[in-house]
């Protein structure tokens, strides 16, 4: 082994050698600030050829004559610098210019030049104080994966629960958030939120497609307080691709099995400070399952201007869609194990447009003075007609569905026998035919922030403060349409007419003082929130209207005031290593949504169902967050890494998940550690050219419910089986003061029953309460929350050659509060089991060749779940929908061209 670890050595070396026989330059590149890496800076030579840096701020250029040089460098968003006097004293010199700083120009926009996502060097975010992941521009282009989940489940603390192979709709929870429609999250696309009403609705019903992306950061900790609402567990923010910095027209290709197709053109460039660029992205898919092709088209105009030194402009325009067989139902354990892509409801139709726009602005006052506002506009509709189902007996489907309907969408039942057990998932038959409900939604937002910057210095003794001050306003139309005539009529009877709209206004101030070592960062933020439901169906109907612009709304108010305290202590910083110790705790909050933002609450008990009387009080779910880490990069770059250990306490906790809601507001904490590591062997080894990565991530998380009254709604309605009956059975009896459980009295009414039960008792059981607690139930864990997430990686380069591997392993975890082990027979409820994946990718980039028409030529092939192992990856919709698959192999190539 020590034999071939110095022949690798020496290989290396010798390969080295091969390319320093004639004079050049090298450098590097990096930012002033936080010292992350800058690809794709250009640099100039008075004779006007020029190079850029690679994806870790590196440049060389050769075949220099002897004498003197000089070269200017630029990048958007950065001061030019020009290096005068470059001696050259011979043919063959190699001159070693170190690293090159290039200062951030002080209009820059923070949130669209993520410096951290620009190289794979960084793996974390020097500009936030806090926690934070970055995605590099470098890892999306090796892996290119088809959805930001397949990406996002590499960071630490995230955990992916799916429910559609591509994340049209994105799944995820941080540090234990419940994971449907990543609802509890903040998200944000260059800085501005995405969701369609980031208030009164959050759930991601929009993600943006990852051909579009530059890199992705992920926030987290008391930094989080500045960007706005559902800062209780972190920010997810998309950077989009930046304009080039020279003229350059894009044409990217893909295809895969199961239909997959992309097409992908681009042209922009930046001329005299101003860059500019326009995307059209067309995306289509057949799906994993049967009936489920969707197609996407998303066409963005972006433009960033310096119009002065003093002032810079950006704006941006988007216009998505989404034509889609997405279905709300899936399988029950019984077609899961038979045949895991059957998907019978062909007449699901999904279909979504997203118009949106972001202008911004900044400005320079003075050289301690910048003032920043940005103005953002969405329109989001998504109508979404989905097919009736129910839940039959396998044994029972050819009698209910009849034989037509059998053989055109129920074969895979053929020769098969059934048990008691086996349960199919159909569409509702009434008088022969099957019907479907409208779910259409239209969403509009607009929001107005300003922001101040000071920097201010005195001796040893600095600081940066800012304060920002935001208006922001939604409306949310919600209505549903039923039919009877036949699955695929698309208009019928209006059931359902409510309109939802908010107004708020929060402010926030936060200063960071540094004393040479050491940083403190207090921040304060403010919201004051005013919301309204309008049951339209209702109002339309009462005579008394006299036309008021509130009359018959129900109207709910509060405000929330949040504090945070962060720090951080630089253990070791020179030009080799850095190494940061930090900390931080903060309040976060989630606001109440359309969903449970009218309820009354009275001495800690919500009441669902208010009266005209009861008052509308329901708060924001708050919590007390810490955290306490290192993070650093070491040896030169070699070895880079980041480790956290996080403590978040909830309270007046009442959205479970759902059907599942605290009847009396709940406490929970989540607790657990985040690893990042990135070995960079090229780094530390003479490797020429050569790049060896390794990289690794782990989360470790417990979580345990505190306190609070649950009631699930979907307990009951699902399909026990002996198995899961007898698991509720014994768990009632070991804590009967956790469980009150109700049976059917003898006048009709609930009859709370207090002495041990037996199995046969289970089908008379009306009502479960379970009550957590000191004196109830004490050791339950969180939905949702694996206890362990691990992710290896890694990566080799030469040149334009890279191949690169990932590992992904996610423990079992529990999908509900009474944290069953047995699954139930219609998959909605149960344990799921621990699952792996494992990625490559290979691409081939054209960096130098003597044909032109090669330089900007990229060659690509990237396979997603190559172990082609389905497991269970989520059971997000319960009753009403059972076990979402996952884990279906995808192999995708592609040709990419900048001319």
């Amino acid at each position: 082994m020590k034999f071939f670890f110095l022949y690798l050595i020496t290989f290396f070396s010798f390969t080295a050698t091969l390319y320093a026989q004639n004079a050049c330059i090298k450098g590097k590149v990096v930012s002033q600030s936080g010292k992350e890496s800058l690809p794709g800076v250009n640099i100039i030579q008075a004779n006007g050829k020029g190079v850029f840096t690679d994806h870790a701020g590196l440049f060389s250029i050769c075949k220099l004559e002897k004498g003197t040089l000089s070269i200017i460098l630029s990048f958007i968003g950065y001061e030019k610098k020009i290096i005068e006097n470059i001696e050259i004293n011979s043919s063959e010199a190699i001159i070693d210019l170190g690293k090159i700083e290039l200062k951030e120009t002080s209009i820059q926009i923070p949130e669209i030049n993520v410096v951290s996502t620009y190289s794979s060097d960084n793996i974390f975010s020097n500009r936030q104080t806090s926690t934070s992941n970055t995605i590099s521009k470098k890892e999306l282009e090796l892996t290119r994966p088809i959805g930001t989940e397949e990406t996002l489940k590499k960071v630490a603390g995230i955990n992916v629960s799916g429910d559609m192979g591509i994340s049209n709709r994105l799944n995820i929870g941080i540090r234990g958030s419940y994971p449907r429609r990543s609802e509890k999250l903040l998200v944000l696309e260059d800085g501005s939120p995405i969701a369609p009403a980031p208030y009164l609705a959050p759930e991601m019903y929009y993600n943006p497609p990852t051909d579009r992306l530059d890199g992705i950061e992920i926030i987290k900790g008391a930094d989080i307080l500045t960007y706005g609402s559902n800062t209780m567990y972190g920010v997810v923010n998309y950077i989009t691709k930046l304009p080039p910095s020279k003229p350059t027209l894009g044409i990217h290709l893909s295809s895969g099995e199961n239909g997959y197709m992309s097409q992908l053109v681009t042209y922009g460039g930046t001329w005299n400070h101003t860059g500019a660029e326009l995307q059209i992205l067309n995306k289509s898919f057949d799906g994993f399952q049967e009936n489920s092709p969707s197609n996407i088209f998303n066409t963005t105009l972006k433009l960033y201007s310096e119009i002065s030194k003093k002032q810079s402009i950006y704006f941006k325009l988007n216009y998505h869609q989404e034509k889609s067989k997405a279905s709300y139902s899936s399988l029950t354990p019984f077609t899961y194990n038979l045949n895991p892509k059957a998907n019978p409801f062909d007449a699901d139709d999904l279909t979504t447009f997203r118009y949106a726009v972001d202008l911004g602005h900044h400005l320079e006052l003075n050289k301690n003075w910048v003032l920043s506002t940005k103005i953002y506009a969405t329109q989001f509709q998504r109508d979404w007609w989905r097919q009736e189902n129910t839940l039959i007996k396998a044994k029972t489907a050819k009698l209910y569905l009849g034989e037509e309907i059998i053989n055109e969408r129920y074969s895979y039942l053929s020769e098969q026998t059934f048990g008691d057990n086996d349960w199919i998932r159909v569409g509702r038959v009434v008088n022969g035919r099957e019907s479907t409900r409208a779910r259409n939604r239209l969403f509009k937002t607009a929001g107005f922030q300003e922001t101040v910057k000071y920097n201010w210095q005195t001796g040893n003794l600095s600081g940066k403060m800012e304060i920002g001050g935001k208006v922001h306003l939604e409306q949310f139309n919600d209505i549903e349409i039923t039919n009877d005539s036949s699955r695929f009529a698309r208009s019928g009877k209006l059931v359902k007419d409510n309109k939802f709209t908010l107004w708020a206004a929060s402010a926030y101030i936060k200063h960071t003082l540094s004393y040479k070592k050491i940083n403190i960062t207090p921040t304060v933020r403010y919201e004051n929130i005013e919301m309204h439901r309008f049951d339209q169906l209702a109002i339309s109907q009462n005579p008394l209207n006299n036309g008021t612009p509130y009359f018959g709304s129900t109207k709910n108010t509060f405000n929330t005031l949040l504090g945070g305290m962060a720090s951080s202590y630089h253990l070791i910083q020179n030009d080799k290593n850095f190494l940061t110790l930090y900390g931080g705790l903060y309040q976060g909050y989630t606001p109440p949504t359309s969903g449970f933002g009218f309820l009354s609450v009275n001495d800690g008990l919500v009441n669902s169902k208010p009266k005209e009387e009861d008052p509308i009080n329901i708060k924001p779910e708050t919590s007390f967050n810490f955290e306490a880490g290192t993070r650093g990069y070491l040896m030169n770059n070699f070895i880079a890494t980041q480790f956290t250990w996080f403590s978040n306490n909830i309270s007046n906790f009442y959205s479970a998940g759902r059907s599942e809601a605290f009847q009396s507001l709940g406490k929970i904490n989540i607790s657990g550690a985040e690893m990042v590591m990135q070995i960079n062997l090229h780094n530390l080894l003479p490797m020429g050219k050569h790049e060896l990565t390794l990289g690794s991530s782990a989360t470790l998380m417990k979580s345990k419910i505190l306190g609070g009254t649950i009631l699930d709604g979907d307990l009951l309605k699902a399909k026990h089986t002996d198995a899961s009956k007898q698991e509720i059975i014994d768990k009632i009896n070991a804590a009967p003061l956790g469980y009150l459980v109700y049976v059917n009295g003898a006048n009709g009414s609930d009859s709370l029953i207090s002495r041990p039960l037996e199995t046969t008792d289970f089908n008379n059981i009306k009502k479960i309460e379970m009550v957590f607690g000191q004196n109830g139930i004490k050791n339950n864990h969180v939905p949702y929350v694996p206890q362990r997430i691990l992710n290896f990686s890694v990566t080799y380069s030469f040149k334009g050659f890279s191949i690169g591997g990932n590992y992904n392993l996610v423990e079992s975890q529990y999908t509900d509060y009474i944290n069953l082990n047995n699954e139930t027979a219609e998959g909605a409820m149960g344990k799921l089991p621990s699952y792996h994946t494992l990625d490559a990718s290979i691409s081939y980039h054209f960096l130098t060749s003597e044909k032109k028409w090669l330089k900007g030529l990229t060659l690509y092939m990237s396979g997603k779940n190559l172990n082609n192992q389905i497991y269970m990856a989520s059971r997000l919709h319960r009753v009403a929908s059972g076990i979402m698959p996952g884990g279906f192999r995808q192999v995708i190539g592609g040709i990419k061209w900048n001319f």
